[in-house]
């Protein structure tokens, strides 16, 4: 912060003097790139994977993949996006640009291996959901995720999306739904509406539960359009 403090000051300086204005125009550039630089981490060798989407460098910081977001471990495919994401990154070194923090504090970026951009080769793997926090990758994101749905990869597949699902135990038969634009857990009835359209993506923790109390206890509450 002190050297971005300097440059202020010397561009102020700059404009007082009245300098041709290519000076200060030159001079902006030169802040702009140092601005850059300080949203980036220079090259580290990535020492561990925690999961699909969180990883540790040598120097132990830990880091997550901006806009991505893997499955939970002991979700579906949660252990299939860490694989995936060790193989990509781990004890290679990467690159990380436009370093944010998430809701806990915690550090994230977009992280490259060379030139291949790994938060969107571990969503078009079909092996992570976009979460669409706000960085330059955005649109490449959304094209991932499209073409992983579209070919029915990874958690998309019939591993972890269950259509019309049959629960292993009969007596376990409310389902447990996510609505992934709010995050409102619901859980649906036999009783309920829309219970025969409710597709569980288990990915996302979407399950059968055997008892309401269960459910609730869960985080989930009655659907609205629940018949009592």
């Amino acid at each position: 912060m002190r050297f971005k403090k300097i440059c202020y000051h010397i561009y102020i300086y700059m404009k007082k003097r009245s300098l041709p204005v290519i000076f200060i125009l030159l001079f902006a550039s030169l802040l702009a790139n140092i601005f850059f630089v300080t949203k980036t981490i220079p090259n580290y060798i990535v020492q561990n994977v925690i999961d699909g989407d969180t990883f540790v460098l040598a120097n132990g910081e830990r880091i997550r993949l901006l806009g991505v977001n893997a499955p939970e471990l002991k979700n579906c495919g949660s252990e299939q996006a860490k694989t995936l994401l060790t193989k990509l990154i781990n004890n290679k070194l990467v690159i990380i640009k436009e370093i944010e923090r998430d809701y806990y504090g915690r550090r994230m970026g977009l992280v490259y291996v060379g030139t291949k951009l790994i938060n969107t080769e571990i969503i078009k793997l079909g092996w992570a959901r976009p979460d669409y926090t706000k960085n330059s990758q955005n649109e490449k994101m959304k094209l991932a995720y499209k073409e992983a749905k579209e070919n029915k990869r990874g958690i998309h597949s019939e591993l972890c999306k269950k259509v019309n699902p049959t629960p292993l135990n009969p007596s376990c038969t409310i389902k447990g739904n996510i609505d992934q634009g709010t995050w409102t857990h619901l859980y649906h009835l036999t009783t309920c509406r829309h219970y025969n359209q409710i597709v569980l993506d288990e990915d996302i923790g979407e399950q059968f539960f055997c008892t309401e109390r269960e459910a609730q206890d869960a985080g989930f509450t009655l659907a609205p359009d629940c018949l009592r």
